[in-house]
């Protein structure tokens, strides 16, 4: 198909060289980003190392660069009967990191962060909660 959908318009400006650099660093860092395993920001730090100092002001924010390396990366996918892949249930040090999985939570600790836990007369939690009933039966056996 030769057609022309459309004419020329009126809109016309100049092309702006100084966005060079900043689509070279998306680039390399989307990139990076689907080539390692690099926490993302090691991927980001280690790409503004070498970013030209005189285009400094025109770079998107960094929680925006950050967004951009994670979108990069692939979902892990889930097994068969919607739980996690083993190997996400393990840290770095082997230790059991799921300390009890079913369809609608997860609780993720080690035996030995409990053991640190049971030691302390205060617990602070932090997290995002979406709880329609809390199974109170559940937490009073983790304290």
């Amino acid at each position: 198909m030769d057609a022309i959908l459309s004419g020329p318009t009126e809109h016309c400006h100049a092309s702006d060289l100084n966005r060079i650099p900043i689509i070279d660093l998306k680039n390399k860092i989307k990139t990076r980003a689907a080539d390692s395993e690099e926490p993302t920001s090691t991927i980001l730090h280690s790409a503004l190392r070498s970013f030209p100092l005189d285009a400094a002001g025109r770079l998107p924010r960094n929680e925006t660069l950050l967004r951009t390396i994670r979108r990069q990366r692939e979902a892990e996918p889930t097994n068969p009967d919607k739980r996690l892949p083993d190997h996400l249930k393990q840290t770095d040090r082997g230790e059991n990191f799921v300390l009890h999985e079913d369809e609608k939570l997860i609780v993720f600790t080690t035996t030995s962060n409990l053991s640190v836990l049971k030691t302390c007369k205060h617990w602070f939690a932090d997290g995002t909660f979406k709880v329609k009933q809390i199974n109170y039966r559940f937490f009073v056996t983790l304290h």
